[in-house]
């Protein structure tokens, strides 16, 4: 059996990153609402790829599952970044969008990489053989990165419970005192 917390570590982050780009955006919607519609891409995705683990780990290994496994993959990363860049999220964040959605880019492209050198075996490899490869090692890296963008946002976010003070004034406008209590999971 494979190392499944590495496996279960690189979903919480691709997760981790995918709530960083729903948090960091700009547009009409409140950072709740956004939360919650973006956690909506986020909680799909996870899914997806929790459950090409778990068959993965079910089944007998072979190239033609692990070519399956990787396209499979690499499609629910693409759909999720898609509907990401559809949701229409409030201006307080916009600062952080280039960098949300340029994570999530970069991610999903090495994760592509990884899945083309994966793919191209002739013989049947384990989890453990793609991450050690320098294409799995530069998604760990990637990982890394956004980790250090979470914490980021994470600051972001917890910077609204100071707003809680603003809460009874009334001619202050409502999105100027939205508190957005959320724990994004950042590695400490």
């Amino acid at each position: 059996m494979w190392s499944n917390w590495r496996v279960l570590l690189r979903h919480v982050w691709a997760g981790a990153v995918l709530i960083l780009v729903v948090g960091a955006c700009g547009g009409d919607l409140t950072l709740t609402e956004y939360n919650a519609q973006g956690s909506a891409f986020v909680a799909v995705m996870e899914e997806q790829l929790l459950a090409l683990d778990v068959e993965w780990e079910q089944n007998e290994p072979t190239v033609e599952r692990a070519r399956s496994y990787w396209d499979r993959r690499v499609e629910a990363r693409v759909e999720a970044l898609e509907g990401l860049q559809t949701l229409e999220p409030p201006e307080e964040l916009a600062d952080l969008l280039g960098k949300g959605l340029d994570l999530f880019d970069q991610l999903t492209t090495a994760e592509r990489v990884l899945a083309a050198r994966v793919k191209s075996y002739d013989t049947v490899t384990d989890p453990v053989e793609w991450w050690s490869t320098p294409e799995g090692e530069a998604v760990q890296a990637m990982d890394e990165e956004i980790n250090a963008y979470c914490l980021v946002v994470q600051a972001r976010y917890d910077a609204t419970i100071d707003r809680i003070v603003l809460s009874d004034v009334a001619w202050i406008p409502s999105d100027m005192k939205e508190i957005v209590q959320i724990d994004i999971g950042c590695e400490q």
